[in-house]
Formats: structure tokens, sequence, C-alpha cells
């Protein structure tokens, strides 16, 4: 039992850790943690922050996200391409691991979230 308990507060504690940490391990534990639900994100392109990384043009953002309760998270995610500077993009996430973005109008924005994402 007692085992049982320490593996569950261990788990626990690599899930609050995980949620928002922009490594890959963590990126990839959170696309299968039950603990952290799928919500979308929004981000502003800063194409300061984009790196090739890989040498063949997918430039990798690692850039401040608000969910829709207006948090700020961290978030990491490769762009097929440079994306448009200034743009605005949804992201469908869970945790820091991101499934797809979209890029979205001024207008699908919450308001307080577009202040937010436009204050830098």
């Amino acid at each position: 039992m007692l085992g049982i308990v320490i593996m569950g507060l261990g788990y626990f504690s690599v899930c609050m850790y995980a949620k928002d940490s922009t490594g890959q391990a963590a990126q990839a534990f959170n696309a299968y943690n039950v603990l952290v639900k799928r919500e979308p994100k929004y981000v502003k392109i800063d194409n300061r922050e984009a790196r090739d990384e890989d040498g063949y043009g997918n430039y990798t953002y690692d850039l401040k996200s608000y969910d829709s309760n207006g948090n700020e998270h961290p978030v990491k995610f490769m762009g097929m391409g440079k994306l448009k500077q200034d743009h605005y993009l949804e992201l469908d996430t869970k945790g820091s691991y991101v499934y797809t973005y979209k890029e979205v109008l001024k207008k699908d924005i919450p308001s307080d979230i577009y202040t937010k994402l436009n204050i830098q």
C-alpha cells in the first residue's frame, strides 16, 4: 500500500513539473498525461524568438502563450517555415505539448488575451 502511495505522489509531482516545462521529455509526457486537459492557447508570433535548429527551414518558436482564462504559459513548437511576424495563432495544446496550430484573427481572440499578447 505504501508503494502505491509513493508512486502516486511521484506521478503527481512529475505531472505538476511537466505541465509548463517546454523540454522534449516534458512535452512527450504531457501528450499522454491524464491529469492535464487539452485546451487552446494563444500566441503572437515574434520571429526574434525563432530558431532554425534542424537546418531545413523549420523554425522552432519559444513564446509566451495564454489560455482561455488569461493565464500565461511558456510554449515551444515548430512551425513549418518562418511564420508571419506579429500574426496570432491558436495552439491546440495539452500542457506544453502542441498538437496543431492555426492562424486566427483579432476578433477570434478573447479581448483580455489580445491585450496581454500586445503588451511587450
